[in-house]
This record gives structure tokens, C-alpha cells and sequence, in this order.
């Protein structure tokens, strides 16, 4: 018999011990995300920022790369090409908040209404992480050798970007943010990073 996988009949396979931790969080990530008409404006309309976003960040690398006698990023060639990347990621931020703010309305005083609406921006970032991880892993892959630091590399730039994108929409923590592909602790790390103003020793600790 076919049925259509869910978030509850994967939980249940978990809890059954029919799929493990690892392919659950797997699985989990495939399941198609099912945005309201609110959401999925707020994905359309960021798609051009991100678009800037990926070229410019692929660009930087380029030129980063080119100061070395590999033609690899390192800790030291990163930071050269970092103000210009934070400052479209600034920017991707600031119009994805103006977006949030114009389309779901600003961040809610009552705890149900902010649960919601925080939902409501897990999800987004969720469609985000589904649209934009591979492309963003692809980049890094061109000039990041190791699969495992080229993962953790863009895996610590879609964070800042999601960080970015959270606190321009009034988000200054992430507890109440329901994921499915986002890391909270790395979330609330990137978060900090940015408020604390310490983004290149971010991003210098992920190539290191």
C-alpha cells in the first residue's frame, strides 16, 4: 500500500525503531514544505536577494581564491572576501525584514500570536534551506577541498544568512522557531555573532 510520508508517520518509524535518528532528520528534510499564500510570497520575494547573494558570494571566493597558490580559500583569504559577502547578506537581511514586516506583520506582543508568527518564519526558513543549501554547499565546494569543512562552511553561512534575515524581522532569540533543517544552537550562536559584531571570527573558526 502507497501512503504519503508525513512528519507524524516518520516521528512513529522513529519511535518504532524502524528508521534511525539520522535517516529520520533525513527524511524529515525531504518532506515537501506546505507554505500559506502569506509564506510563499515572503520565499518569492526574497528569491532575487538570495540569487544577488549567491553570485556575489561565489565572486568573492573567486578573487579570495586567487590570493592563494592553490586556488583554495583559507583562513586568511576568507577574510578577504568577507566584508564584501556580509554586506549583501546585510542587505539580503534588511529587505527580507522589511518583507516579513509589510506581509506577516511586525513581531506580536501576545505569546500566542508570536508562536505563530514565529512559525510562521521557521517554515520560511525552512522553504529557504530547501531552495538555496545545495547551491550555497556547490559554491564552497569549488574552493573548499574537504567535504566535511566545505559542509560545515556553508552550513555556518546559510545560519548567517537565516540570522540576518530573523533579526531585521525582530527576532532576537530562537527558542520558540519550530525547524525542520536548522540547527537552534548553531542559529543562536549566528545570532550573536552578528549582534556582537564578531562575524569574521565566525567564519574564520568554520575554515580553520
Amino acid at each position: 500500500m502507497n501512503y504519503i510520508l508525513t512528519e507524524e508517520i516518520l516521528l512513529l518509524q522513529k519511535r518504532a525503531g524502524i528508521i534511525t535518528e539520522a535517516e529520520y532528520k533525513q527524511k524529515l528534510s525531504e518532506i515537501d514544505i506546505d507554505l500559506d499564500n502569506k509564506e510563499q510570497a515572503i520565499v518569492d520575494d526574497i528569491k532575487d536577494e538570495m540569487d544577488d547573494v549567491l553570485k556575489g558570494l561565489e565572486n568573492e571566493f573567486e578573487k579570495a581564491s586567487k590570493s592563494t597558490n592553490e586556488g583554495l580559500l583559507t583562513t586568511a583569504s576568507i577574510a578577504v572576501a568577507l566584508p564584501a559577502i556580509m554586506g549583501l547578506v546585510s542587505r539580503l537581511g534588511k529587505t527580507a525584514g522589511n518583507i516579513v514586516n509589510k506581509i506577516l506583520g511586525k513581531k506580536p506582543s501576545q505569546e500566542d500570536d508570536y508562536q505563530q508568527w514565529m512559525n510562521k518564519l521557521g517554515k520560511i526558513a525552512d522553504e529557504l534551506h530547501h531552495l538555496y543549501m545545495i547551491p550555497i554547499k556547490n559554491i564552497v565546494k569549488k574552493f573548499v577541498k574537504d567535504p566535511a569543512k566545505a559542509d560545515k562552511i556553508a552550513n555556518g553561512i546559510f545560519h548567517i544568512i537565516v540570522a540576518a534575515f530573523l533579526i531585521a524581522s525582530g527576532v532576537t532569540a530562537v527558542k520558540a522557531l519550530q525547524s525542520k533543517n536548522l540547527s537552534l544552537a548553531t542559529l543562536e550562536g549566528a545570532l550573536g555573532t552578528i549582534k556582537g559584531g564578531e562575524i569574521k571570527t565566525y567564519i574564520s573558526k568554520l575554515i580553520a
